[in-house]
């Protein structure tokens, strides 16, 4: 499990109850969380706890010239997710008339959001506009089928797990909790130093 754990880590996974059940459950043993620390500590990296989400990730000790073409990457490919995963959020919240976003372990039924965005042209609208983007690009054109895709995306992504094959029911990851994590930094860190290519794009990611 030890091997398993840290793999996962170290490709960007977030280990959750809800995601990775096994990894979690082996990680919140003291002794094995201190080896997999010990371990990343080799690689200049943390094991790193969100608390509010229960969840584990692997984050860099420092940012250098030695991590930094790796890290320009990993932004780059947060970057054009971001935007895409809140638009997703914030269409959600409106369709489900929630009073909180989700967050780990919430539960979404798809069933139940069929009928807001049949009797919704503005949801339609919105939803037609995120299927025509990456990661939720699709050619489909009923407003279900466009649905399934983005959850059946969010799925493969590890945002939403299903508990058996076929159900209605999706539970959310703690990687919805980064997301928020992100939204409050960006807020909130107006003097950090970005790559050039993104001043332009900062305030895109702000709301």
């Amino acid at each position: 499990m030890f091997k398993q754990t840290v793999q996962k880590l170290l490709t960007g996974a977030v280990i959750c109850e809800t995601a990775y059940p096994e990894e979690y459950e082996y990680l919140k043993a003291g002794s094995n969380n201190q080896r997999v620390d010990d371990f990343l500590a080799n690689l200049d990296r943390n094991l790193s706890y969100l608390e509010s989400a229960e969840a584990y990730y692997c984050t860099f000790v420092q940012v250098d010239q030695s991590n930094s073409v790796e890290l320009t990457a990993l932004f780059s490919e947060m970057r054009a997710t971001f935007r895409p995963l809140v638009e997703f959020l914030d269409l959600l919240l409106t369709a489900s008339h929630a009073d909180l976003p989700v967050r780990a372990k919430s539960v979404v039924n798809i069933n139940t959001l069929f009928d807001p965005f049949e009797h919704d042209q503005t949801l339609r609208d919105q939803l037609r506009r995120l299927t025509s983007i990456k990661p939720f690009k699709t050619n489909k054109v009923e407003t279900r089928e466009q649905l399934v895709t983005v959850f059946q995306k969010l799925e493969e992504m590890h945002y939403l797990v299903r508990k058996n094959a076929g159900s209605s029911r999706y539970y959310a990851s703690a990687k919805f909790d980064l997301i928020y994590l992100l939204i409050e930094f960006l807020n909130d860190s107006e003097k950090v130093e970005l790559p050039e290519e993104t001043h332009s794009q900062q305030e895109e990611l702000l709301f």
